[in-house]
């Protein structure tokens, strides 16, 4: 008999889709909207999750007086800090909300080293390989230099929405009002990053963006410096990318130097974005809804595909999505949601217009 999935998995997926949302728009923020093909982005989201592996916990135990060594006793340090934060709101929100804002500026910052290259007069398409080898070369440091988060054995993360266990609603358990703090806080996050998105893709800036990326020369000739502005860019979408990793890993509860690889947080949010559509918010969040689910869906059921399978479950999930992306390349290049042709003036002005030359 066929399972169906309980209250977990959709929990579970609503939490995927939303951390993923931030990437995928923030993606298509510099890729579908600027044509940066940035192949590092697992860099940005490592950024932001390693950070909370490296600061919110040393931070805790220097205010607590703790003299432990961090490192060497860092499962007894992050009990302590976790107990602390249990007994004090105040405290846990003011982690949280310094933690994403660090680590925002964590990610930001390196975004504008990686982006230093265009200074020299890259190309877009080295530069998404330079970002690529970048990713690559910083998640090698991150697992073999252990001062940071003890490379491959990893860090257990403080938990600033521990003392949300201690409350009930709608007669939750425990563990799902924690699971509920965190659904709201990212969604918070999301609502902001979706309304900047948004308001961007309206604004002359969205425009620009535009211009620039089907014809860059020409806005060069115009006197626009091209090169800022793609560091702009860059910066901004690693911070709000660099946020999402931080709430990952406040989620997952413990990050190691093997979090955060190239396929899952720089590929597949560049299927989901080419999915829904480039340059286009709503296809972005379709694209990305419809992925994570669909990937979410096989991990749920490969147990009972095992029996059918001719080879093991473990690859399913990839040689599907990966099948279902090559067929929407090849049938639907632009996507689910296709982006829009930008209108300056409303179609009333632009007849009003036509029928005062026909006049002369």
């Amino acid at each position: 008999m066929i399972s169906l999935p309980g209250v977990e998995f959709f929990t579970v997926l609503v939490v995927y889709i939303i951390i993923f949302l931030i990437i995928t728009l923030s993606y298509n923020f510099a890729y579908g909207y600027t044509g940066i093909p940035d192949f590092g982005r697992a860099m940005a989201a490592g950024a932001g999750g390693f950070f909370c592996g490296y600061f919110p916990g040393r931070l805790v135990a220097r205010m607590l007086g703790i003299k432990e060594d961090y490192l060497e006793h860092v499962l007894l340090v992050v009990d302590k800090v976790n107990l602390a934060l249990e007994k004090s709101p105040a405290l846990s929100i003011g982690i949280l909300i310094l933690t994403l804002i660090l680590a925002a500026v964590a990610a930001g910052s390196l975004g504008l080293l990686a982006s230093l290259p265009i200074f020299r007069g890259i190309r877009l398409f080295y530069l998404g390989v330079t970002l690529l080898s970048f990713q690559i070369s910083f998640n090698q440091i991150i697992y073999h230099w252990e001062p940071i988060i003890r490379g491959e054995h990893g860090v257990p993360v403080p938990d600033p929405f521990r003392w949300l266990t201690h409350y009930s609603l709608f007669g939750l358990s425990p563990s799902s009002m924690r699971i509920l703090g965190i659904i709201v806080v990212s969604a918070s996050i999301l609502a902001i990053v979706g309304y900047y998105c948004i308001s961007l893709a309206r604004s002359p800036t969205g425009r620009l963006l535009k211009a620039v990326r089907d014809d860059e020369k020409s806005i060069e000739a115009l006197g626009r410096d091209i090169r800022r502005l793609y560091i702009k860019v860059m910066v901004i979408s690693y911070s709000i990318t660099g946020m999402a990793g931080a709430l990952f890993a406040f989620y997952q509860g413990y990050v190691i130097g093997l979090h955060f690889e190239r396929v899952t947080w720089t590929f597949w949010p560049i299927a989901m974005v080419i999915l829904g559509g480039l340059a286009n918010n709503k296809g972005t969040v379709l694209g990305t809804s419809l992925f994570i689910t669909m990937k979410r869906l096989i991990s749920f059921y490969k147990a009972d595909l095992e029996t059918f399978l001719p080879f093991s479950p473990v690859w399913l999930d990839g040689l599907l999505l990966g099948i279902a992306l090559m067929l929407m390349l090849i049938y639907n290049p632009r996507g689910l949601l296709p982006e829009k042709p930008e209108i300056p003036i409303e179609r009333k002005e632009i007849e009003k217009m036509k029928e005062e030359i026909l006049k002369f």
